[in-house]
């Protein structure tokens, strides 16, 4: 039984000429509440319309609508029955025990409560909200409290009502009634959300362990993703869900419903389903049906999470640029808190990322660090996060992160040569989530100040945020014009996009000449980089680019020495790939696979907060609209400097 109902009956335009028999009805029935001074909370009424209320005691009536204006019963009636359009009634009920517990006994929560919703149905009902006229009346039943609406458009030619309109207009009076416990259940989800958040790394990994040790990979799903692979290849315009050709949509479908097969997946959206059903409870005894995964118009971002992964195949690249040492001979401090290529601080990262001495690098860092060197809490950080102290201690690296973020931030304002460095820092940290919740909308703002100081590094970062369509709607040619602004002050990350780029002819015209000269800058920029600062990002970069031959003479052996000492510093591409160096394209696959995979577990996560923020914004946009009601009706005029 749910806990609300809503029916809804529609009315047809001339069949209505007796309907002012039934507003009378339903505003003088046995059972109806009236309006009476002592149930108005404002007690200042004006005498006039006190007095015209006390006058028309005995024809009275429960009839209310938007103001607290008196209601002429026959006037409202004829008025109705009169309407050359349509009509539309709907009754709201509660069970006497919800009603009670509720605090929906009387004539006021009602009203007001209908006059919070008339906007949201005259949304469902496609009426504009200038044109909405309503009555309504309560009726507080010993079983059943209730109250009749009847809505329709000053325009005659004006609104209809589908079944969705019906479910958003039973939606939304039962998400207020039931908002208290509604929240119950959203800190469920919230309970949920973080549960899947914690384990989703640790599972997601052991799948990955799974298939990278399996001597019998899933066909089916390899021989998929390589399909998707040489589709999207041959594809023109823009590589997402939406721009695709029917063919090529159908075979991301399909790779949905096979990774929908995957236990854990399965596990994760059943749960996800159990708690929309409870939502659903609400208001509707039904069973709903979810469809799977791969039709649920809600997790419609797993479709270009899967193409995006695919696309990755050929390299698996990093969204954020490192800087290298000579970029920071500058020193910017602030209290106790300060950035600085010290001496010591080279010399833990010569230890961290040249020597592999790991203990060496942690004490050097940890030094640094307790002196207040911000650079070395946020290389603290990545050593916990990339497990390099044994056991992944993604809370130990939080920690480090926060304080990396904390600093970053405090140095920020007063920042002179270095400032736009900070800037870009800030951005990475937001977008990985690194100390603090990922936010690609904060993370597109700090990048866009760094690179209107043109800034390298953050214009090659706001060039795949546009690619990727994070924080920013997606663009493809805004993204090649950041990454072109980037590479042409030499950055070899951004040579590499636009390589890509130019071969595939995403966002500009195929070039496959231009492509392979943009891939022989960008390698002979990383080989650079990692003579300077030869972290587990740029090993395994150069070594897939040497063991392939992209950009550079294909040289295997090389390559495998690189992706070696890649492995060593905990990249765990790089593991992968030596375990199957052998079955090269099958380890792309593995990654695209393990990409996907992590994806829809935060997918299910994110979804879970946007529904809390979702019922939030709801419920900010209904009390704004009830004050400007009570203003209106009290005759005070809105001052334009305030809207909101």
């Amino acid at each position: 039984m749910p806990k609300i109902i809503v029916t809804s009956c529609y009315i047809k335009p001339n069949a209505h000429k007796r309907f002012g028999n039934f507003v009378k009805y339903i505003a003088t029935r046995e059972g109806v509440e009236k309006p009476t001074p002592k149930q108005e909370p404002n007690r200042d009424l004006d005498r006039e319309i006190f007095m015209n209320y006390l006058n028309s005691r005995p024809n009275s009536h429960g009839l209310f609508s938007e103001t607290d204006a008196p209601i002429v019963l026959d006037k409202a009636a004829k008025e109705m029955a009169n309407h050359s359009g349509a009509l539309w009634t709907h009754v709201v009920s509660l069970k006497r025990e919800d009603a009670e517990r509720m605090g929906y006994t009387d004539f006021v929560h009602w009203r007001d409560l209908v006059r919070r919703h008339i906007s949201d149905i005259a949304t469902a009902q496609k009426i504009a909200p200038e044109n909405i006229r309503w009555y309504a009346a309560f009726h507080n039943k010993e079983t059943n409290p209730h109250v009749h609406i009847v809505v329709y458009s000053a325009d005659g030619k004006q609104g209809y009502l589908t079944n969705k309109g019906i479910e958003k207009i039973r939606s939304a009076f039962a998400n207020d009634i039931y908002k208290n416990e509604l929240q119950n259940l959203y800190q469920q989800q919230t309970a949920v959300r973080d549960k899947l958040r914690s384990e989703a790394e640790s599972v997601m990994k052991n799948l990955l362990s799974k298939l990278k040790n399996s001597n019998e990979p899933d066909p089916q799903l390899e021989q998929l993703i390589m399909k998707l692979q040489t589709q999207l290849r041959n594809s023109k315009g823009k590589k997402v869900y939406g721009y695709l050709q029917p063919n090529v949509k159908k075979t991301v479908d399909q790779i949905i419903a096979e990774l929908a097969k995957n236990p854990v997946l399965k596990k994760m959206y059943d749960e996800w389903c159990a708690l929309e059903q409870q939502k659903y409870e609400t208001y509707t005894s039904a069973i709903q049906k979810f469809p799977p995964l791969e039709e649920n118009k809600v997790f419609k971002p797993i479709k270009n999470t899967v193409i995006r992964a695919v696309l990755e195949m050929d390299s698996s690249t990093e969204i954020f640029a490192e800087y290298g040492e000579d970029v920071l001979d500058e020193t910017e401090s602030d209290e106790d808190l300060y950035i600085k290529w010290t001496a010591e601080y080279k010399s833990a990262c010569t230890e961290m990322y040249k020597n592999h001495n790991i203990l060496k690098a942690l004490e050097l860092f940890r030094t640094e660090a307790e002196k207040g060197n911000v650079l070395a809490f946020h290389d603290l950080g990545k050593m916990y996060r990339n497990g390099l102290l044994g056991d992944d201690n993604i809370p130990k690296a939080d920690e480090y992160f926060q304080k990396a973020l904390q600093g970053f931030l405090a140095l920020e304002p007063t920042a002179k040569r270095l400032r736009d460095y900070v800037q870009y820092q800030v951005g990475k940290m937001y977008a990985l989530g690194f100390g603090t919740e990922q936010d690609y909308s904060k993370a597109f703002e700090w990048f866009e100040k760094s690179a209107a100081a043109e800034n390298k590094f953050a214009q090659y970062s706001l060039g795949s945020l546009y690619y990727y369509g994070n924080g920013t709607p997606q663009n493809y040619e805004k993204a090649f014009e950041y990454y072109k602004l980037s590479a042409n002050q030499d950055n070899a990350y951004a040579c590499y996009e636009i390589a890509k780029m130019l071969r595939d002819g995403i966002g500009v015209g195929k070039n496959p000449e231009q492509a392979e000269n943009y891939f022989r800058s960008a390698y002979n920029g990383f080989l650079k980089i990692a003579q300077d600062n030869p972290d587990e990002k740029i090993l395994y970069r150069l070594g897939v680019m040497m063991f392939s031959g992209t950009g550079c003479d294909a040289d295997r052996g090389l390559g495998i020495e690189y992706i070696k000492q890649s492995a060593e510093l905990g990249n765990e591409y790089a593991q992968a790939f030596l375990e199957n160096s052998n079955r090269y394209v099958q380890t792309a696959v593995q990654n695209a696979v393990f990409s996907m995979l992590f994806s829809f577990g935060r997918l299910i996560s994110d979804d879970y907060n946007r529904s809390l923020h979702g019922q939030k914004l709801r419920t900010e946009h209904k009390l704004k609209a009830a004050i400007r009601r009570k203003k209106q009706a009290l005759g005070m005029k809105e001052n334009p400097q305030f809207k909101g």
